[in-house]
């Protein structure tokens, strides 16, 4: 059957959609459209369809991924518009490929992911101490975080190896943090997490802080495009 990896936008109020109503929203939208969807075999069949890693409640995505299966060739034009149509507000699908037989799962190709994280211009040092704390958590050799497992329990892990580059910035008056950060089934590591290592760190901002954070990008290994398997021509927008 083939496959085709659609590049998505999740935005304005569709970043407080969780994980599930997205998988959701996305048969909905199959369905409208028309498109020769495979189902999946048992009692309750459904879109053979499968999503990067998914973003947390709250967080916008600028080019998210899905995998879908179809029981027939379709034009990527025909996927991106005829999706779009169905799609709620902050939804967009924004390209299209046929992928090439044997590609990797999109999850066993996802490997780093960047983040803009815009702090709120009140209650914050200016960018030259948030600059001096990224600079000082560089150089630890380890940032343990607590995380809880699935029976409950707390449980302390290293993200220093997962995070690849961190850089700051102004715009219009906002510091702005860039994150590298490394996304896998072996090594993830959340934007929530880096922005506790800096308060803990450097004690520079306090919870009350209003957080904007955006993924702004998914790449493979050796930052490759997640279009790169693509056979023939794609539709990008």
């Amino acid at each position: 059957m083939p496959r085709y990896r659609v590049s998505y936008s999740k935005d304005d109020t569709a970043r407080f959609m969780s994980h599930l109503d997205l998988v959701r929203t996305f048969g909905r939208a199959l369905r409208r459209a028309g498109l020769p969807v495979t189902l999946s075999r048992g009692f309750n069949p459904h879109a053979r369809i499968s999503f990067a890693f998914p973003l947390p409640v709250g967080v916008s995505g600028l080019e998210e991924y899905a995998d879908i299966e179809l029981d027939r060739e379709v034009s990527p034009e025909e996927i991106v518009r005829t999706l779009n149509a169905g799609m709620p507000q902050g939804l967009k699908v924004t390209g299209s490929c046929r992928l090439e037989e044997g590609s990797p799962a999109l999850m066993a190709e996802a490997h780093r992911s960047t983040y803009l994280v815009r702090l709120d211009r009140e209650n914050v040092p200016g960018l030259e101490a948030v600059l001096k704390c990224l600079e000082k958590i560089a150089e630890v050799p380890e940032l343990p975080v607590t995380r809880r497992k699935k029976d409950g329990s707390a449980a302390q892990f290293d993200i220093r190896p997962g995070i690849l580059a961190l850089s700051a910035r102004e715009e219009e008056g906002r510091v702005v943090i860039e994150m590298d950060l490394m996304t896998g089934s072996s090594l993830n590591v959340r934007p929530a997490e880096v922005i506790q290592a800096v308060r803990e760190s450097c004690g520079i901002f306090d919870e009350g802080c209003r957080l904007e954070i955006t993924r702004t990008r998914i790449r493979g290994r050796g930052g490759k495009e997640l279009f790169h398997r693509c056979s023939g021509e794609g539709q990008k927008c």
